[in-house]
């Protein structure tokens, strides 16, 4: 199907002469004539009746012609839409697990010097491998390995496992401490719903230490911000939403939890040039 052999015969059904719709065109008249011809070829019915020096259309014509403005009209649309997506600057949509989202990605924006729109989304990596192949994502921050060959992935930084202790407290001063020392003091847990509760437990399981929980909670919000009103003291990945509060992040020297942070997006997709230079800057 050609859409300009269609406009064509849309407007020769309107003006009933092809000298008349071949100038309204700017296209010769051969070139009209051609093109009707062509039309009425690949449907293998006559489109146009003469009438003296004019044409109308035929019955099989009229029967077309509904079909054709309606393609007509559609396709007007869909030009309409892409001109507006090429002068609309395309928002960046990135998904990020929760210990980057308050403080590293906005802090890597900045450091960039991010002007394009973008939006921020907290999932976890699986959501965030999810999102990136059906589209939902244009750049994902996640903490596992994501197994699809269709993304491509680098390792943007390591985390490591600290103890959140409030302001004041005995351990504030130290670089760095053991388990068994931060087991000596109330800890704040995450709830059983939370994924990082079991993360909690095999950190200490690790070094054969029991602790009960003074109390718990599921968001990490709550958990800052019982440590900071003095509850206890809690050992978790080292989260950048530790620095929004009056606490001191202390790593944990004889955990042997290890994680990275990687960076990924689809292999293949249609991309600004600041978002694909946002990208570049930070792959290593």
């Amino acid at each position: 199907m050609n859409i300009e052999y269609l406009k064509y015969f849309a407007e020769l059904a309107k003006l009933q002469h092809y000298g008349k719709a071949a100038k309204a065109l700017n296209i010769s008249q051969p070139g009209l004539s051609h093109a009707i011809k062509t039309l009425e070829d690949e449907y293998g019915v006559p489109l146009f009746q003469k009438e003296g020096r004019n044409v109308s259309l035929s019955r099989y014509g009229k029967e077309l012609m509904q079909d054709v403005e309606e393609i007509l009209d559609a396709y007007l649309r869909m030009e309409e839409r892409v001109a507006g997506l090429r002068t609309e600057e395309k928002t960046v949509r990135i998904g990020t697990v929760y210990p980057l989202a308050a403080g590293t990605i906005p802090h890597m924006l900045r450091e960039f010097g991010a002007t394009f729109p973008f939006i921020i989304y907290n999932r976890l990596t699986p959501e965030i491998e999810e999102g990136l192949l059906d589209g939902k994502y244009d750049i994902g921050f996640c903490s596992e390995l994501l197994k699809s060959e269709e993304l491509e992935y680098y390792p943007l930084r390591e985390s490591y496992i600290a103890a959140a202790v409030p302001e004041g407290h005995p351990l504030e001063g130290k670089e760095n401490i053991t388990l068994k020392e931060a087991a000596k003091y109330p800890q704040v847990m995450f709830s059983r719903t939370s994924g990082f509760r079991s993360l909690q437990e095999q950190i200490f399981a690790e070094q054969g230490i029991q602790v009960k929980p003074v109390c718990e909670a599921e968001e990490i919000e709550v958990i800052t911000g019982l440590v900071e009103n003095g509850f206890g003291i809690s050992i978790l990945p080292y989260m950048d939403i530790v620095r929004l509060h009056h606490i001191t992040a202390i790593p944990v020297q004889t955990s042997s939890w290890k994680s990275k942070f990687y960076i990924a997006r689809r292999k293949y997709g249609i991309r600004t040039a600041q978002e694909e230079a946002f990208f570049q800057h930070w792959r290593k």
